[in-house]
């Protein structure tokens, strides 16, 4: 399988698996969401097991198979160089999108860039300018890109669904003053009440090269959020 083969099929896997998200109804993703996490709010060891077979097992792009390996040392904390994790009791409730995900042609225009993703539950004062109760931030990196450009000819949005009491919404993310000389970051907060929040990242962002700029379109990742 080529290597545009495999990331046309991926873009396709994560269209459908969004399609299979916003489908379920309220009780029937609420039950399914306490085998997809453990306590803390990361991913279960079930589902990291899944997805370290996936990517040992699939012909993947190296450079996808090596982020989906990082994504589970990550949540495991058994990566290099490791993962602290924070007193639950203390620290906000902050949760990584369950992959990283990645676009071409975005670092000066001809490398692929790696994104990030995660969300902050309200109440929280990061990030700025904080976050209320009964929201959600979501925050989006482009890893080794320059700054975001003045003008964003693509756009970056979090469709989410709170499957606790079945509010779902669409969220643009944009420039707030994170990271002002790169790399790219957006970000954006939705009203989405007390509940469990699964949330599909998908577009894109328009980063400054030392040419002009580049839009880089990533591909989907998803994440989950508990907001008291």
């Amino acid at each position: 399988m080529t290597k545009q083969r495999t990331t046309r099929l991926a873009a396709i896997l994560a269209t459908a698996a969004t399609a299979c998200i916003f489908s379920f109804s309220p009780a029937t993703a609420q039950a399914a969401s306490s085998d997809l996490l453990d306590p803390l709010g990361r991913p279960a060891p079930s589902i990291l097991q899944q997805a370290e077979d996936f990517a040992n097992a699939q012909p993947l792009p190296d450079n996808i198979k090596q982020a989906l390996l990082k994504a589970v040392g990550f949540f495991r904390g058994d990566g290099e160089p490791g993962v602290d994790i924070p007193d639950p009791d203390k620290a906000p409730v902050i949760a990584q999108f369950g992959w990283p995900t990645v676009a071409g042609n975005c670092i000066g225009g001809t490398s692929n860039a790696t994104g990030t993703a995660f969300a902050v539950a309200g109440p929280a004062a990061l990030p700025l300018p904080g976050v209320e109760a009964e929201h959600a931030a979501f925050v989006f990196t482009a890893l080794g890109t320059d700054k975001i450009a003045e003008h964003q000819t693509t756009a970056m949005r979090v469709n989410w669904v709170n499957i606790t009491t079945g509010r779902t919404g669409v969220t643009q993310l944009g420039y707030t003053g994170i990271n002002p000389d790169g790399p790219t970051t957006v970000a954006g907060t939705a009203h989405t009440g007390r509940g469990t929040i699964i949330a599909v990242l998908s577009g894109g962002v328009t980063t400054t090269t030392d040419t002009g700029t580049a839009n880089c379109e990533f591909l989907p990742t998803s994440g989950i959020v508990e907001v008291k």
